[in-house]
């Protein structure tokens, strides 16, 4: 054997090796956070280093999730007809809790952490609304929700697509069976939980093999929309689901808030009432041993086996987010950040404005609403850090925040003590976030 070939021989492992990194994700994502400003999707490092525009084109991005892996983000597009009318700036203007953009026309791709040539998963159609991608834990299926314009949406009506994020629009998409509200994807089972005419049911990924888990409408569906759904059970091997119907002897009444039992049934058909609530949220703990509701401004953490509740009070407006470990909540709302210590049963306010009467979730007691969940959750992967942004709220824990508006980073000891807040972005930035949401742990909006 020559030389040559030997030498080659040699080198094989390094280019090896060499070639493995080269095909690595450039960041492991515990340290990216992503928001839009002017338009576009930023990326930025959690101490304000390296912002970079990963997407940057012609019609405004609306919305963005984080995959769970943090290598890929699902974003969605205006349609560059609608993008040029009134009605493309009246639903910019008209931002909801947490930032979310409504159902618009538009396109929805993906693109990795890193830029490049985007996806296009679903194709912009001026007659057709789409809302943000929902992924599955697994982090290769995402589910849009379709509705058409100009007609008056009732529950039912929405076409459910679900695709796979590296496959071009049509390709690889699939049709998931009618359901009143957003589907949810189970955690093992590749299985996706929905709620119809006829009660619950689940079906695969490919939006075969409908199985019915009851045989009738579910009492009082379709309820308001915030309480419109089914929830698989975290970290529980999906073998329960939860979901709200209404208190049978309730009689109809306008204007009053609705009676509901919050309900775990099992795939075998076991079921408990956990809690009879006038609820108008409720969703899951990362750990799925507790759940949480709120009835307005009352919000509830519910151990599955009933003890040790905990009831405090919050801005009706606000949106939660748990801390992937569970043991801390932030309850973000436009006039206060509430940090949640689970375990110790404290609350504290860590950002604050001037006093106001607060706000209502007007759409979530709406049975027509179309809400989401929050795409992405505040919360760094190791629940020692979160961000914030300001949005005029400039009392940092009762001082005055001296860098002023902008988006900032804190990190979180074991025993619950903060940092000082560092600034991260300034500008007209929106919808921040740095890793990904579980929908089931998410309350809509």
């Amino acid at each position: 054997m020559k030389r040559q070939d030997l030498a080659l021989i040699a080198l094989l492992p390094l280019l090896a090796s060499l070639l493995l990194i080269a095909c690595q994700p450039g960041h492991d994502g515990t340290k990216i956070i992503g928001y839009l400003k002017d338009g576009q999707l930023w990326t930025v490092d959690a101490n304000g280093a390296n912002s970079f525009a990963i997407v940057k084109q012609e019609v405004p991005v609306v919305g963005y999730s984080w995959s769970p892996s943090h290598q890929i983000v699902a974003f969605r597009t205006l349609d560059t007809d609608f993008a040029h009318t009134p009605a493309a700036r009246s639903v910019l203007a008209e931002q909801r809790p947490g930032g979310i953009i409504q159902d618009t026309p538009g396109a929805v791709s993906t693109v990795g952490i890193d830029g490049g040539t985007p996806i296009v998963v679903a194709f912009s159609n001026t007659n057709a609304r789409y809302s943000n991608a929902t992924w599955n834990p697994s982090g290769n299926r995402l589910l849009l929700r379709q509705t058409s314009i100009g007609d008056t949406f009732q529950a039912g009506d929405a076409t459910w697509w679900l695709t796979q994020n590296d496959q071009p629009g049509g390709i690889a998409a699939k049709i998931f069976p009618t359901s009143y509200a957003f589907p949810s994807f189970g955690y093992m089972n590749d299985l996706v939980a929905g709620i119809a005419d006829k009660g619950l049911f689940t079906a695969t990924l490919a939006g075969t093999q409908q199985r019915a888990l009851t045989n009738q409408e579910l009492t009082g569906h379709p309820l308001p929309a915030g309480l419109e759904r089914v929830l698989w059970q975290p970290q529980h091997q999906d073998t329960s689901l939860l979901y709200a119907q209404s208190v049978a002897s309730q009689p109809a009444s306008s204007g009053h808030p609705t009676q509901v039992q919050l309900i775990l049934r099992s795939l075998k058909g076991e079921q408990r009432v956990l809690a009879t609530c006038a609820c108008t949220q409720f969703a899951w703990s990362p750990d799925g041993n507790t759940i949480f509701y709120t009835t307005g401004t009352s919000f509830t953490i519910l151990p599955l086996n009933q003890q040790h509740a905990f009831t405090f009070h919050a801005d009706q407006e606000s949106t939660p987010s748990w801390s992937p470990d569970g043991r801390f909540l932030l309850l973000n709302s436009p006039h206060s950040l509430i940090l949640v210590d689970v375990i110790h049963q404290r609350t504290q306010t860590l950002l604050s404005s001037p006093a106001d009467t607060g706000g209502q979730l007007g759409n979530a007691v709406d049975s027509k609403a179309l809400l989401q969940p929050l795409p992405n959750s505040p919360w760094a992967a190791d629940s020692q850090h979160f961000l914030f942004l300001t949005q005029q709220r400039l009392s940092w824990q009762g001082k005055h925040l001296a860098q002023g508006e902008g988006l900032y980073t804190v990190s979180l000891t074991p025993d619950g003590g903060l940092g000082a807040p560092t600034l991260v972005a300034t500008g007209a930035i929106s919808q921040p976030g740095w890793t990904y949401q579980d929908p089931n742990t998410s309350f809509l909006f």
